[in-house]
């Protein structure tokens, strides 16, 4: 055989080969081979092979030669990145490899709800399966209700501290519009404060008049007698509070002792704290539930006691 057509011939070979390798490349970057979503857990030092052989469990039908081939086909070293993964559906390998290569992980949430107490969060804390580390001596008041987004793994301890912060940005911003002559000394008594009307009104037009409430009776040197803070000490729902609980000597029985409770209640949200910034001044001094989720206020004892009996009609219109 001439060198010519040996030439020739390898010339087509070489053409031949480069041809089917672009196929496969091409395939390799585009053949489609996931075609439903499919959920995926990479867990941290986990060998290529692990990774493959996983998918396949998930009947992601990827060879290991075209799982190498494809990891070479990134720009950069092929690493992929630890963590919670929804594969979306019509992906090749090239694109599978890329997510994991960018780490674009499950954005988790976890929101703590307005009103809520320490033993909730500590509950739902420790009920989370995506956050992980301990933790201790979790304070009343101190964290903002609100969504927080965070990652599988994400440290129990930094998504608290994260919440802190946010509510005390909140409170100084509370603080620095506070009212002229405001009778609250610091920030605390106004996170105790918004704690308890957080927890006696969670509509906003009533929490404003529940401020002025309070707002009142403290300026005028009466007890706050309220309910929630007693029901707190004793850790009840606010219907079991007795005529015993009434007179004793539970630091948080507002009914015998003047001032604030020593610590916040619950956390207040925006609402409840917003109150007593946008105060609202009224000369009421009293209220009462109307058993629908509203109050009726009063400024003077005889109109509260009427309304008081408004409310045990209510309750009793259904016996």
């Amino acid at each position: 055989m001439s060198l010519k057509i040996k030439s020739v011939l390898f010339f087509l070979l070489f053409i031949l080969l480069t041809s089917i390798s672009l196929v496969y490349i091409y395939n390799i970057k585009n053949k489609i081979l996931i075609y439903e979503e499919t959920y995926y857990f990479l867990k941290k030092n986990k060998t290529q092979k692990q990774i493959l052989s996983e998918l396949q469990a998930k009947n992601i039908a990827i060879t290991y030669f075209n799982w190498k081939l494809a990891s070479l086909l990134h720009n950069n070293t092929f690493i992929p990145k630890a963590g919670e993964y929804l594969i979306p559906e019509n992906l090749s390998i090239f694109d599978l490899q890329r997510i994991f290569q960018k780490g674009k992980t499950i954005t988790r949430s976890f929101t703590l709800i307005e009103g809520s107490t320490a033993r909730d969060l500590e509950k739902k804390l420790i009920e989370n399966p995506y956050l992980t580390g301990e933790f201790k001596n979790l304070k009343e008041g101190v964290y903002k209700p609100d969504t927080y987004f965070f990652k599988f793994g994400y440290s129990r301890k930094k998504l608290l501290m994260q919440m802190k912060k946010a509510q005390e940005r909140f409170l100084e911003t509370i603080w620095k519009e506070r009212p002229n002559d405001f009778i609250l000394k610091n920030k605390d008594q106004l996170l105790i404060l918004g704690s308890i009307i957080q927890k006696e009104s969670s509509n906003i037009n009533d929490s404003k008049l529940v401020a002025s409430v309070f707002i009142n009776r403290l300026k005028n040197k009466m007890k706050l007698q309220s309910d929630v803070t007693l029901a707190y000490g004793f850790k009840v729902n606010g219907k079991k509070i007795t005529k015993k609980m009434l007179k004793s000597e539970n630091p948080y029985n507002t009914y015998k002792f003047y001032g604030l409770p020593p610590t916040p209640i619950s956390y207040p949200g925006e609402d409840a704290l917003n109150s007593l910034k946008n105060l609202k001044m009224t000369d009421y001094l009293f209220f009462v539930s109307d058993g629908d989720g509203r109050h009726r206020f009063s400024k003077t004892y005889n109109l509260h006691k009427k309304n008081i009996e408004l409310w045990k009609n209510y309750l009793n219109k259904d016996k």
